[in-house]
């Protein structure tokens, strides 16, 4: 009887810790849900997937699985990686953006998977953005501030959504507000801990060197959600092109105003623009908008950026750029550019700017020796995968040509991802030591090529970059030979020195013939590619082979080459159309 009932009351006790434990995961799980955003939902979420991926790379990945199944690896990840930063929203949404954008260190389905996260995010309801704007604004409601403020989002984003509305203390003029998502502020902490955990799961798992960016990712993405930063790279961005840019430029590119009075940390207002958005090409098309007019306006912006102004849109995606009709042209149609979002910015040094402009004279020119030097002063040994990086193409993957065993085939496909992964450690160790300006402005290059490859391939963007850096590049040398305390030498450049007449001139006829022979060899390898087009289109009539259009495909064409000579065997082209 006494055994019984001691059976009897340990059941007791196990089922009541059982409710009480479950009541307390329920509160835990509410309180997480209505309090905190889901933030400790998303992190477990995040890192259940995160140990799910690793460890089927662990187990699965081997050799005598063959490439068919290897292949699917790869999709399975990117797949379960996608569906994780849909179902978290928020920070992870930019996170899997950023993951899309390196499609040169990761196998192709990962940039196919990741890609639809460009999409618009779904937005949240007015009453629940407005105490974000009145906690910027204290005393002060949304009626007070802003009058006919939509009810509806037209734009929403991972971290924000934009509603039009008219400012009250000027109710003719409509402005576009954009405002923070309320989870967003109870969200960050938690996304940045799971982010850097999951930096470290994969370093220590793959040993893939990535934590040294990450508290240089963290900075960026705390910047892009101060609002009152990105409104003053608004202001900065719009001075440098009415200051440094050239007529045509200013003309083609137009940046809003921003409305600093209806503007803080959570909330910035700018003027509305109605326009395009570049997302949806067809839709520009049936407008009657040139593709290549746009291109080269987009092309030349982020050039001029890049080599003369110094201060670099971070991310110019295709949705944070409109076109318009451009308001100066009462006549006939003309497109003019308005660039959005200007969260993300980097000012480069004068130094690296002039360096960078000369390691592409030097490219132009065929200056094999200077390019080494710059090359070398930046760090860098892999030129074959810093290429591909900069080419923004996936790396070496998938099958080969020239071998008829299956078994062999499936070795060689997954000694060749190995190879991948060593020279992509390698190029990773090596970013941790470039300058932080080249891998953002390489970043900004790429997804410019990615613009211009979704529109077509309408323009030579080498050539317009080539232009810019040489424009940059002269006024650079100008500028030092003109200032006061400098002088020119052939054998060491400008140097710090007392003024002299001798001396100006000869610095600004080092600059000036560095235009002329930077331009003559853009216009020689603008021939060169005219030359090459008529022989490759009769080559393609006579064989049926397909040509390469344009400077940036030739490039990769010649890239593909010395990878194949250095490797011994020849890859599949298709894997360079990826």
């Amino acid at each position: 009887m006494w055994a019984h009932m001691s059976q009897v009351w340990r059941q007791h006790r196990w089922a009541s810790r059982a409710c009480v434990g479950s009541a307390g995961l329920f509160a835990a799980y509410e309180y997480d849900r209505h309090l905190q955003a889901s933030a400790v939902a998303r992190t477990l979420r995040t890192f259940a997937d995160i140990v799910i991926i690793c460890a089927d790379y662990k187990l699965n990945f081997r050799a005598e699985r063959g490439i068919e199944y290897l292949n699917m690896i790869h999709e399975r990840a990117a797949r379960r990686l996608l569906l994780c930063c849909k179902e978290n929203g928020g920070l992870f949404i930019k996170f899997g953006q950023s993951i899309a954008v390196q499609s040169s260190l990761l196998p192709p389905p990962f940039r196919k998977e990741l890609s639809v996260l460009y999409d618009n995010a779904p937005s949240v309801p007015v009453a629940e953005i407005a105490p974000v704007i009145e906690r910027g604004f204290p005393g002060r409601t949304l009626d007070d501030i802003f009058v006919d403020f939509s009810p509806e989002a037209v734009a929403s984003a991972s971290v924000a959504q934009v509603h039009t509305a008219r400012l009250r203390s000027d109710p003719s003029r409509v402005v576009a507000v954009k405002v923070q998502k309320p989870e967003i502020k109870l969200q960050i902490g938690w996304d940045l801990f799971a982010f850097r955990a999951c930096a470290h799961l994969i370093e220590y798992a793959f040993e893939v060197p990535i934590m040294w960016s990450v508290e240089e990712v963290e900075r960026r993405l705390r910047e892009e959600l101060d609002f009152e930063r990105e409104a003053g790279n608004s202001e900065l961005a719009g001075r440098d092109l009415n200051t440094l840019g050239d007529r045509w430029l200013r003309r083609a590119v137009y940046i809003p105003r921003v409305f600093w009075e209806a503007t803080c940390r959570e909330v910035l207002t700018t003027e509305w623009v109605d326009g395009t958005s570049l997302v949806h090409p067809q839709k520009l098309a049936a407008e009657g908008w040139s593709s290549k007019e746009i291109m080269q306006q987009m092309a030349a912006l982020f050039a001029f950026q890049i080599f003369v102004a110094g201060n670099v849109h971070g991310d110019p995606h295709p949705g944070n750029m409109l076109v318009r009709q451009n308001p100066q042209n009462a006549y006939w149609r003309e497109p003019q550019l308005v660039l959005l979002d200007h969260g993300l910015y980097v000012r480069e040094s004068r130094a690296f700017r002039r360096q960078y402009a000369e390691f592409w004279r030097a490219a132009m020119l065929g200056n094999k020796q200077s390019m080494a030097t710059i090359a070398a002063a930046w760090g860098i040994s892999d030129a074959a995968m810093f290429s591909s990086m900069v080419s923004l193409k996936p790396p070496i993957l998938g099958t080969y040509h020239g071998r008829s065993d299956k078994g062999g085939e499936s070795r060689r496909a997954y000694e060749q991802q190995m190879e991948v992964k060593r020279r992509t450690i390698a190029a990773l160790r090596e970013s941790s030591r470039l300058p932080p300006e080249l891998v953002f402005v390489t970043r900004n290059m790429n997804i410019v090529r990615a613009n211009n490859q979704s529109l077509g391939t309408p323009v030579n963007r080498v050539q317009i970059l080539g232009q810019y850096a040489a424009l940059g590049l002269r006024r650079m040398l100008i500028d030092e030979a003109l200032s006061s305390d400098r002088r020119y030498t052939g054998a060491r450049g400008v140097l710090p020195s007392r003024d002299s007449l001798l001396s100006r001139v000869a610095g600004v006829v080092a600059g000036e013939w560095s235009y002329v022979t930077f331009r003559l060899a853009l216009w020689a390898a603008g021939a060169g590619m005219a030359v090459y087009g008529v022989w490759a289109r009769i080559w393609s009539a006579v064989t049926g082979t397909p040509r390469i259009k344009d400077l940036d495909g030739v490039m990769d064409e010649a890239m593909r080459r010395a990878i194949e000579k250095k490797l011994g065997y020849q890859l599949d082209t298709s894997l360079f159309n990826a």
